[in-house]
């Protein structure tokens, strides 16, 4: 039988189970979109046209972290191909498996000036795991093999296969189609820490008189979150998150501190993870965010540092590690449970307790703000409201700038993949497509993005795409008139000499998204907040609510360098 290039890909990517192929259409693409055509007629394959080449990505990047199936888009080449980039950038900063193909001007054309043509693989060099240039049709079943795989293993991440256009058209006999079912899902061939790495680290956590355990975004893709909550209990360790581990434990447990560093943090988590003796990374870079900037801990800390990463470049990274455990989290984590239960002990009795006054002062804080009367409304208004009236097994994306300190700190999270926020890269337009991903991989969900109307500007068009799909997804917009993080930083480290932050004021983004085909609401008073989540809970469709918020010079998030600036330290 034989087959084009364009039917490989889609015979491929049918063998590896993927339902959703999210993508924007060029002239190098004709052949694909063909074959997928066909593909999408007899239900094998969606295809979901996006309006943007980076909302291609951040809707797959989104899909994969829900369902934990990699996710795959397309886009062609020029300048489709660096727009998707930057949303590529994202998924694979933040270890989320995305196989992305780009359709590419002819080979037979190469070096001779044709108009979008561009080193593709160079171009994707610096954000990707893996990439290749496919030269004939034949080698394109490898290709994605070797894509798929790459992609859900060991630390997962980008992979990137360049399609020319006559390889797409080319027709050639068809060659082994088999796909591995391994990499149907994520994490793929999981492996074990070294037994005696293990056995060793945990003699030092169960010597320990403060241990705490800071867990990242590898607990979540790993799915680890059953055995980092019985690892704690066991030990009696609070543990905090990266807001890439938010929902590594369930926030409502006795021992989550919630997150923990220099963003979206609450004080008291950080006090106890700087009173611990012990520190055990499961998952998580030592960033200089989840530190804030090297100082909780500091690099020269006495605290014993232990690490358990897929990723043995992250061991050790920043800080002197008595014991560095390279495998997958949910294994490791088993393994250390079985070796602590083995040494036997009790776990530390109410580790909180020094902190409880810290606790209850934080969270009445919260309630306070949350309560005001005062316009513009402030951000913890509409987290409390999510709070009080979200179902159970809802799905959040918050975008980068106001939504996610906020959410980070005030929103808890069940156990699981609850929250979801770019902290890869931190680019904004990133919550409106990943509302689609989120709700096409698990449609059962109620799905809300949280974003600012700097964002909006940037990813705009997607409100067609979700009008399209009928997708009744939620957004609430915190409308503050600028890009409201870098005004804070204007008015905490320039004197207030506000430049190039500022909006007009003229617009109504409640009335664009209702031409949009949206039901679109304006929230201007505190009060209104609740009723409008209840009604946008109730419709069928998408929903709009442009919340008029304060602004982060006059609501200071918690983000803990602004906060010492603030107070004058």
């Amino acid at each position: 039988m034989r087959l084009s290039g364009g039917q490989l890909v889609v015979q491929m990517l049918r063998a590896y189970g993927v339902r959703y192929l999210f993508g924007v259409p060029g002239d190098t693409g004709l052949a694909l979109y063909d074959a997928l055509y066909q593909a999408q007629a007899q239900g094998e394959i969606t295809h979901i046209l996006a309006r943007d080449e980076r909302s291609a990505a951040f809707m797959a990047d989104v899909y994969a972290r829900v369902s934990s199936r990699p996710g795959v888009c397309e886009a062609p080449s020029g300048a489709g191909a660096t727009y998707l980039a930057s949303g590529l950038a994202e998924a694979h900063a933040s270890s989320v498996p995305v196989v992305a193909l780009t359709s590419d001007t002819p080979l037979r054309q190469e070096d001779r000036n044709v108009l979008t043509a561009l080193d593709q693989p160079a171009l994707f060099a610096p954000i990707t795991k893996w990439r290749t240039l496919v030269k004939c049709a034949g080698m394109i079943p490898d290709a994605l093999r070797q894509a798929f795989r790459v992609a859900t293993t060991g630390r997962p991440g980008v992979t990137q296969v360049t399609l020319p256009m006559d390889v797409l058209a080319e027709e050639v006999e068809a060659p082994s189609l088999h796909a591995e079912a391994a990499c149907r899902h994520y994490p793929a061939y999981r492996t074990r820490p070294d037994p005696a790495a293990v056995t060793q680290a945990a003699g030092l956590l169960r010597q320990a008189r403060r241990p705490v355990i800071v867990a990242g975004g590898g607990v979540l893709l790993s799915g680890a979150w059953a055995e980092l909550a019985a690892l704690a209990e066991l030990l009696g360790a609070p543990v905090g998150t990266s807001i890439c581990g938010k929902g590594a434990i369930s926030e409502f447990h006795p021992l989550s501190l919630g997150v923990v560093g220099g963003n979206g943090a609450r004080p008291y988590a950080n006090a106890v993870l700087r009173a611990a003796d012990l520190i055990l990374y499961v998952g998580c870079k030592t960033d200089s965010v989840t530190t804030d900037g090297w100082t909780l801990p500091p690099r020269t800390t006495d605290q014993a540092i232990l690490h358990l990463d897929i990723d043995p470049n992250e061991i050790g990274r920043n800080y002197p590690t008595a014991v560095g455990l390279v495998g997958d989290a949910r294994l490791g984590l088993a393994d250390l449970v079985t070796a602590v239960s083995a040494l036997g002990g009790q776990p530390h009795s109410d580790p909180l307790a020094p902190w409880a006054e810290e606790v209850d002062a934080f969270w009445a804080d919260f309630e306070a703000r949350a309560a005001a009367s005062t316009t513009p409304i402030k951000p913890q208004r509409v987290i409390q409201a999510l709070t009080r009236l979200l179902p159970a097994g809802s799905l959040i994306v918050a975008d980068a700038g106001t939504p996610t300190p906020f959410t980070a700190a005030y929103l808890c999270s069940q156990a699981g993949r609850q929250v979801i926020i770019p902290r890869g890269h931190g680019g904004l337009g990133y919550a409106l497509p990943g509302v689609v991903g989120a709700r096409l991989a698990r449609p059962q969900a109620t799905v809300v993005g949280l974003m600012g109307d700097g964002s909006f500007g940037m990813s705009a068009g997607e409100l067609e795409t979700v009008a399209r799909l009928g997708l009744p997804v939620i957004i609430l917009q915190f409308n503050n008139g600028c890009f409201g993080w870098i005004k804070v930083g204007q008015k905490l480290c320039y004197g207030g000499r506000y430049f190039g932050v500022d909006f007009g004021a003229t617009t109504d983004y409640a009335a664009v998204a209702r031409g949009f085909g949206w039901q679109g609401v304006r929230v201007e008073h505190p009060d209104q907040v609740e009723p409008a989540l209840r009604q946008a809970l109730a419709t069928d469709g998408p929903t709009f609510v442009d919340i008029l918020s304060a602004c982060e010079t006059d609501e200071l998030p918690p983000v803990t360098g602004w906060q010492r600036m603030w107070q004058g330290e």
